[in-house]
């Protein structure tokens, strides 16, 4: 539609109609993008006492023109804002950790470096409130992992509807 818009003739009533289209296009990504972060925020929320997450300085990231379209795609900051007003509300808590050295320090061995990162940004979340980490698997599990592309449907794919 962008592409649409962008062959009309500046002034017409057609261009005028297409920048309607777009900004309802625009609208529907956004109002997608906050159901989505309302969800993942309330089920993290509901499930766990104790939320660690990384205090990434957002706006010096999105400096990085290769990156910044990405980043605020995900609108990490709206997230984080998200989940610290849902568990004070709840009761819970949620621990900004600096971000400094987490996927550097090697302290679970040879193990995928953003999940030894999460450990290590689990280990400072709870040893800053005093708690000590006490993992029950060092290893996250291997099908978890290793899922093929193939076997991953979405909801109102052909393929759902044959299976379904």
């Amino acid at each position: 539609m962008q592409q649409n818009l962008s062959r009309k003739k500046k002034g017409s009533s057609n261009r005028n109609k297409a920048i309607v289209k777009v900004a309802r296009i625009h609208k529907k990504v956004v109002n997608q993008r906050n159901d989505f972060l309302h969800k993942l925020s309330r089920y993290y929320v509901n499930q766990y006492d104790l939320i660690a997450i990384e205090d990434l300085k957002i706006k010096n990231m999105v400096r990085n023109h290769y990156l910044s379209q990405s980043i605020n795609d995900m609108a990490w900051r709206k997230f984080a804002q998200m989940l610290s007003y849902k568990a004070e509300s709840a009761n819970k808590i949620v621990v900004r950790i600096d971000p400094r050295n987490t996927s550097k320090e090697k302290n679970y061995g040879k193990l995928d470096c953003d999940y030894n990162a999460s450990l290590n940004i689990l280990q400072r979340g709870l040893s800053g409130q005093g708690l000590p980490l006490v993992p029950v698997e060092i290893e996250p599990l291997r099908e978890l992992i290793q899922v093929p592309a193939s076997s991953i449907v979405e909801a109102g794919s052909p393929q759902a509807l044959a299976v379904g």
